[in-house]
C-alpha cells in the first residue's frame, strides 16, 4: 500500500505539471530553464545530499554495490546500443529507445521505494548505486539522446555559421527573438517550445554546440562533479558533515522530485490523447524496461555470485520505470520529446502494478 501511495503522489505532480502547461503556466522558454536548473543546481545537491544522512552503509558493502552497478551498466548500455533496432523500424528513434531501456528513475522514485522496501538505511545503498548510474546517464545517455540519428526538434531554428563560434548563449539569444518557436507545436511534438533557445551554459551538460556534445564538458559537469565527490565522501568514510552544508544541499535537492516530474507533465500538455496512449515502440520498451531487465540482471547477478541483499537492491533500482532525465536531455539539447515523453508516462504508469509485485519478490527473497 505504501508503494501505491508513493506512486500516486508522484502522479498527482505530472498531473500538475500537465494542467500547468495546458494554463501556460508552463512550457517554451521556463521549461527550458526549468530543465537546467535541474540538471546543473538540484540535481547535484540531491546527489551530494544523499551521502551526508549521518549513517554511512557498512564498508564492506561498498565494494560490491559499486561492481555490480558497474557490471549491471556495462550490460545494459550494450543492451541501449543493441536491441533498439529491434524495437523501432525508425533509425531517428533508436537513440531515444536505447536511453529508456538503459536508465530507470532511480533518484526521484527508486529512493523512496527502496527504503519503504529494505528500510531507511537502504537508501543510502541506492546512493552508491546511482554514482554509477549518474555517470552513466551524464555520459552514455548523452551520447544516445545526441545521436546523429536521434529527431531534432522540427520547432528549433538551426544556428547560422555566424554563431557557430560564439557557443550557446548567443544562439539562445538570437532565437529568442523569433517567438513562433516557443509556440506549441500542431502535432505530436510535445514540449517543442521549450528547447528553442538550445543548450546554455558551456559548464553545463552537452554545453558548447546545440547539435552535439563536449566528452570533457560532460565529465566536468556539475552533476559528475557532485558524483566524484560522493564517492570520496563514501570512500573517506566522512559522516559529520556540518548541518550549515547538508541542509541547504537536502532543500535544494528536494526540489529535484517535484520540478522534474512538473516538467514531464508539461510536455505531456502538448500531446494528444491518442498520443499518450502509446504505440508498439513504446509498449515493447515498457515490457523490457519495467519486467524482461530487471529478471535478466537479477539471475546473472545471482549467478555472478553477489549476495542476495545486494542484489535484491540492485533489481529494484533496476525496475523503475523510465528516468526523467530523458525528457529533460531532449529539452536541454533540442530533441524531440515526443516518443521519450510517452514511454516515460507509459512506464510511470504501468509501475503502479510492477512496483509493488518486485517489493513482494525482493522483499522476501533476502
Amino acid at each position: 500500500m505504501e508503494n501505491l501511495e508513493i506512486m500516486m503522489t508522484l502522479f498527482a505532480i505530472v498531473i500538475v505539471g500537465y494542467v500547468a502547461g495546458k494554463m501556460g503556466y508552463m512550457g517554451g522558454d521556463f521549461d527550458r530553464r526549468l530543465s537546467n536548473i535541474v540538471i546543473d543546481i538540484t540535481c547535484p545537491s540531491l546527489i551530494l545530499s544523499s551521502t551526508m544522512g549521518g549513517t554511512l552503509p557498512h564498508r564492506d558493502m561498498i565494494l560490491p554495490l559499486l561492481l555490480i552497478s558497474l557490471l549491471t551498466y556495462l550490460l545494459l548500455a550494450g543492451v541501449a546500443f543493441f536491441l533498439p533496432r529491434y524495437l523501432t523500424h525508425r533509425p531517428d528513434e533508436r537513440g531515444i529507445v536505447g536511453f529508456a531501456l538503459m536508465f530507470g528513475n532511480v533518484g526521484f522514485i527508486g529512493y523512496p521505494v527502496v527504503a519503504s522496501i529494505f528500510g531507511h538505511q537502504a537508501v543510502f545503498y541506492a546512493a552508491v548505486l546511482n554514482v554509477v548510474n549518474t555517470f552513466a546517464v551524464f555520459t552514455v545517455g548523452t551520447m544516445l539522446i545526441t545521436k546523429r540519428n536521434s529527431r531534432p526538434n522540427p520547432n528549433r531554428p538551426t544556428p547560422s555559421p555566424s554563431l557557430r563560434g560564439r557557443g550557446a548563449d548567443s544562439f539562445a539569444a538570437e532565437s529568442s527573438k523569433d517567438k513562433s518557436i516557443y509556440s506549441p507545436p500542431s502535432q505530436g511534438g510535445a514540449g517543442g517550445g521549450s528547447v528553442g533557445g538550445g543548450s546554455v551554459g558551456g559548464g553545463s551538460v552537452g554545453g558548447g554546440s546545440a547539435s552535439g556534445f563536449s566528452l570533457g564538458s560532460l565529465l566536468l559537469s556539475t552533476p559528475m562533479l557532485a558524483a566524484y565527490l560522493s564517492i570520496l565522501i563514501v570512500a573517506l568514510g566522512i559522516d559529520n558533515v556540518p548541518s550549515i552544508i547538508s541542509q541547504p544541499l537536502t532543500m535544494i535537492g528536494n526540489i529535484t522530485v517535484p520540478a522534474a516530474l512538473l516538467i514531464i507533465g508539461s510536455s505531456m500538455s502538448h500531446l494528444s490523447a491518442r498520443t499518450m496512449l502509446g504505440n508498439r515502440t513504446v509498449y515493447l520498451t515498457t515490457l523490457f524496461r519495467l519486467c524482461l531487465l530487471p529478471l535478466a540482471i537479477y539471475f546473472l547477478s545471482r549467478l555472478v555470485g553477489f549476495s542476495p541483499l545486494v542484489v535484491s537492491i540492485n533489481t529494484v533500482v533496476i525496475a523503475m520505470p523510465v528516468a526523467t532525465y530523458g525528457t529533460i536531455l531532449c529539452l536541454k539539447h533540442g530533441h524531440d520529446t515526443t516518443l521519450i515523453t510517452e514511454v516515460t508516462f507509459i512506464t510511470t504508469l504501468l509501475s503502479v502494478l510492477t512496483i509493488p509485485l518486485a517489493a513482494l519478490l525482493f522483499a522476501s527473497g533476502c
